[in-house]
């Protein structure tokens, strides 16, 4: 296929599938995309292949190189845009061959996990401290405190209400662990009311009116406390979000 062919406008008898990869993605979602076929169209340039239509030995080579600094989500990612990419100008996937399958399964086993390492305490303590008074502010005021005295992700989103044990000056939770039996956490109170765990936990619990259940739930748009419990992505979620709402307060230098 020529150049010329490939800037054309979609062919009708492909429309539908062009019109299929805009359905259900998030404007985020055709950011990356469009970002990892650049990827691709750079290297393919610089190993001087064609990137339309790509030949499948051309696609595993390129996940096998990226594969060496790109996590195992990133990578199966940037395999997506180049099937979808194909797909969208009527083309054959090359992403559907076996072979390449193969190498991408491998190169995922093979990729470095990216974990970020779990923000420091005085960070958590200062997004905190600049939660507001709203639902969802007291829930990320726990959430956040709680993280600062050492649970992890896992730990905050399982809680339920039945593991509490409050006292004057602690509370007690009581965790599973790996083995399936139960352990327990004591949370002190902390040094002032606004920096306390255990303050900000009884807060989230009497203004979400949660009696039972799950301990940190979603909070809709419209402020309605829903029965589902957060995923265990969402203090990464919360931290970014109040990471940026703090940045928009703070006043330059």
């Amino acid at each position: 296929m020529t150049p010329a062919a490939l800037a054309e406008p979609v062919r009708p008898e492909a429309a539908p599938a062009a019109a299929t990869t805009r359905r259900g993605r998030t404007p985020e979602t055709a950011r990356l995309y469009r970002a990892d076929w650049k990827s691709f169209q750079t290297w393919c340039d610089a190993a001087g292949v064609p990137a339309l239509p790509a030949d499948p030995a051309t696609v595993a080579n390129f996940l096998a190189d990226a594969a060496a600094k790109l996590g195992a989500g990133a990578l199966g990612r940037r395999a997506a845009a180049i099937g979808r990419r194909h797909r969208a100008l009527g083309l054959a996937a090359p992403t559907a061959e076996p072979a390449v399958r193969a190498i991408l399964r491998d190169a995922r086993r093979a990729a470095v996990p990216r974990r970020r390492p779990p923000p420091p305490p005085r960070r958590l303590l200062r997004l905190a401290a600049s939660c507001p008074g709203d639902l969802a502010g007291l829930r990320d005021r726990a959430l956040l405190l709680l993280a600062a005295a050492g649970l992890s992700r896992a730990a905050l989103v399982g809680l339920d209400v039945e593991h509490l044990l409050f006292s004057a000056t602690s509370v007690v939770l009581a965790l599973p662990d790996k083995g399936g039996e139960g352990r327990h956490r004591t949370i002190p109170a902390g040094v002032t009311p606004r920096t306390s765990p255990v303050q900000a936990l009884r807060d989230w619990l009497d203004a979400s009116e949660t009696k039972f259940g799950p301990v940190f739930r979603k909070v809709d748009r419209w402020g309605n406390v829903e029965q589902h419990r957060l995923g265990t992505d969402a203090l990464r979620r919360i931290l970014a979000r109040r990471g940026r709402r703090r940045r928009a307060r703070t006043p330059p230098a």
